[in-house]
């Protein structure tokens, strides 16, 4: 009987331990990051979403991408249809490191009800590296006569499928 037991018990601990690779990660709200939990190494590269929840006005924000360039290329972020009378300015980027500044002329409101607001384009380019960080540093998200919003930001620490 106990040997039954075990065996019926194996499959579903193999289960449960293969089903651990892939992490739910909820946006609170508010809320800004990355929540998807694995990347695909594909050569074209991946374009990963980048989402925000919040109830506050936003009409810009600045912030400091910084990845492992031993690990992959990340390039300029692209903004979705819903926010597109938004400028984006960046630096290059080449050392793991790219400053990002969102800022509309015309005094455009980011459109949160779609909470994916841009897309970051990577490149995985290490062959063997297991895992892709990418980290928002320096977040600012500014309101009205330059109110700033305290948001929370959910940094990216993704696994590479290969």
């Amino acid at each position: 009987m106990r040997l039954k037991n075990y065996l019926l018990a194996a499959p579903l601990l193999l289960l449960l331990s293969c089903s651990q690779d892939i992490q739910i990660v909820e946006l609170t709200n508010p809320g800004f990051g990355v929540t998807a939990s694995s990347i695909n190494a594909t050569d074209e590269g991946v374009d990963i979403p980048v989402l925000m929840k919040t109830d506050d006005v936003i009409k810009g924000m600045q912030f400091t991408l910084t990845w492992d360039p031993g690990v992959s290329q990340v390039l300029k972020p692209s903004l979705t249809a819903s926010n597109s009378g938004f400028t984006i300015s960046s630096s290059e980027g080449g050392k793991g490191e790219m400053k990002v500044l969102i800022f509309s002329m015309t005094g455009e409101v980011f459109n949160t009800s779609d909470p994916n607001i841009m897309t970051i384009p990577v490149r995985i380019i290490n062959p063997d590296a297991p895992t892709f960080a990418l980290a928002f540093k320096n977040a600012i998200f500014a309101g009205p006569s330059a109110v700033a919003y305290e948001i929370p930001v959910h940094h990216a620490n993704m696994k590479i499928n290969r």
